[in-house]
């Protein structure tokens, strides 16, 4: 049982940074206006998304529950946005 949940784990995390990641790649503008900034972070964002998902999976780092669940509810911020970090990073009211 505590090796099944020891793979689980770090697979359930790095799936969710590489989703998340690709879902910000595949972010379509429909008519927004470019804001650079935005962009730049997005970039780095997506970077180091893909950079935590790849170290978990070719190097078997090991993997909280914590990281797990921070890199999950990352994923599913990042799908409710449809992969707009302006709309992510706004304020709501």
């Amino acid at each position: 049982m505590l090796s099944t949940f020891t793979t689980l784990l770090p697979m359930l995390a790095a799936l969710a940074y590489i989703a998340s990641a690709l879902r910000l790649v595949c972010f379509q503008r429909n008519g927004a206006r470019i804001r650079r900034g935005i962009s730049l972070l997005a970039c780095l964002l997506i970077g180091a998304l893909l950079c935590a998902g790849l170290e978990i999976l070719l190097y078997q780092r090991p993997v909280s529950p914590w990281q797990t669940a921070i890199a999950v509810l990352l994923c599913i911020l990042v799908y409710r946005s449809r992969g707009n970090l302006a709309a992510l990073l706004r304020p709501t009211p």
